[in-house]
């Protein structure tokens, strides 16, 4: 059965509302770096050399977001995989975490990024996809977005 293990999450922006340039700078980037994209560079070297970024990272407020980690989209604090069931933690624009989680999948297995919200419904701040056929590809990097609530984070996992 194949594991996959993240390995770090680079918060590029944080959920901060409508925000029309940086989100026209945002939507270029790419949606998954290949690892012979990332030859001789780590992975996070290459999320910080990615055109754009930069300066949407100047744009965006510093209010942080309060992160965890599922594995479906429904959501709750109490589910979190990440950093513990009722957990989360402080994050926000040009900060990265490293969860070190593994995951044992069949086919195929969903982790989403939320924020953790005490006064209403948390917020969905991206999802990806991780899939049993990306085995022995190396390090992997997918972008997790929200359109609604204009976050963008880059996740990186290897599946073994």
């Amino acid at each position: 059965m194949p594991s996959a293990t993240v390995s770090l999450i680079y918060c590029v922006r944080q959920a901060t509302g409508t925000d029309t340039a940086v989100n026209e700078a945002l939507a270029q980037l790419p949606d998954m770096l290949l690892p012979e994209q990332l030859t001789g560079i780590s992975a996070l070297a290459a999320v910080r050399a990615l055109p754009g970024v930069i300066g949407a990272i100047d744009t965006a407020r510093s209010d942080p977001d309060d992160l965890f980690i599922t594995t479906d989209t429904s959501g709750g604090r109490q589910n979190a995989l990440w950093p513990a069931p009722g957990q989360n933690i402080r994050i926000q624009a040009g900060q990265s975490v490293t969860p070190d989680i593994a995951l044992e999948f069949e086919h195929s297995r969903n982790l989403s990024l939320w924020d953790y919200d005490g006064l209403s419904d948390d917020d969905l701040l991206g999802s990806i996809t991780l899939f049993a056929n990306e085995s022995g590809r190396g390090e992997i990097v997918k972008l997790a977005k929200s359109d609604v609530e204009n976050a963008y984070y880059y996740v990186a996992y290897r599946v073994d």
